[in-house]
């Protein structure tokens, strides 16, 4: 188990008096992550999608200028770390029900590397990591919300466990998502903390709007065959493809139904941040795999 720290570091800003804003709280959250050499933490990832509940673990360490560790581990998928030790960025994730440790693959950049990750890692790879290191990582939603991308609206004071916390909400239209743009919408609550700014937990009901009508076309098998395959690092040719066909059409079937039944209920995800540690003087062997 990675860890960094048993307890939360001093670490506050003032609010400046007065009642604060959304925008505001967003930007002393900005600025708060800015003044950070190094941040740490472990925490789950709760999923609700058609009525089932899964549950990911994971732990996190980053420091400026381009170190950073998260590792992560859930029971009905895969387990994987992302990290940089100085020497480059890296990749491994385990296939489910495998008892052997993925491969390491190196990545062109941290962009690449965080962006691979955030899909296995539900997001709890890239959505700290993008607002500390404030690049594109990957996350379309709550580093865009806490950069000022996305309209917030405050809502009633709460508490993630023992800490005060603001908290800010978003609706995004999916469809005007750059480069990631697909139908459906996007509801973003993140919970602040009061002291020291930084997101203490964050929730995104996303709905993705999907026709089940229809049977997926020959293209869209064909295009899903071959990313398989080529995932796999598999040949990609006409034969290999034909015989995928079948087996493939019925998978996507599957899928919409799924999807069909998540545009029904809302598919959640909620990253609890927990164990919060920052200005740690960590060393490269800190972030090794």
């Amino acid at each position: 188990m990675l860890l960094c720290g048993i307890a939360l570091e001093s670490y506050s800003q003032t609010s400046g008096g007065g009642a604060l804003s959304a925008d505001e709280i967003a930007a002393k959250s900005r600025a708060a992550y800015a003044a950070l050499s190094s941040y740490c933490d472990s925490g789950t990832v709760a999923s609700e999608m058609a009525g089932q509940k899964n549950t990911l673990k994971f732990n996190s360490r980053l420091q400026r200028a381009n170190l950073y560790r998260v590792d992560w581990t859930q029971n009905l998928g895969p387990k994987g770390v992302v990290w940089s030790d100085g020497t480059g960025d890296y990749l491994s994730v385990t296939a489910t029900g495998s008892g052997q440790a993925g491969k390491a693959e190196r990545a062109q950049d941290m962009k690449k590397a965080f962006s691979q990750a955030a899909g296995p890692s539900w997001s709890a790879a890239s959505t700290i990591a993008a607002v500390f290191f404030n690049q594109d990582l990957g996350d379309v939603f709550v580093a865009p919300a806490v950069a000022g991308r996305y309209p917030l609206h405050k809502d009633a004071d709460s508490k993630v466990g023992e800490v005060d916390c603001y908290v800010l909400s978003s609706a995004t239209d999916l469809a005007k998502q750059p480069e990631k743009s697909k139908p459906g919408t996007a509801s973003i609550t993140l919970w602040i903390g009061k002291k020291d700014f930084l997101i203490h937990q964050c929730r995104t009901k996303y709905i993705e709007k999907v026709s089940t009508s229809a049977a997926p076309s020959d293209k869209e098998v064909d295009d899903a065959i071959r990313r398989s395959l080529e995932m796999q690092k598999k040949p990609v040719t006409p034969e290999a493809i034909a015989a995928m066909r079948p087996q493939m059409r019925d998978i996507m079937k599957q899928v919409q139904k799924t999807l069909k039944s998540g545009f029904e209920s809302g598919i959640v995800f909620t990253q609890t941040r927990d164990n919060i540690v920052v200005n740690k003087k960590l060393s490269p062997t800190d972030f090794a795999r």
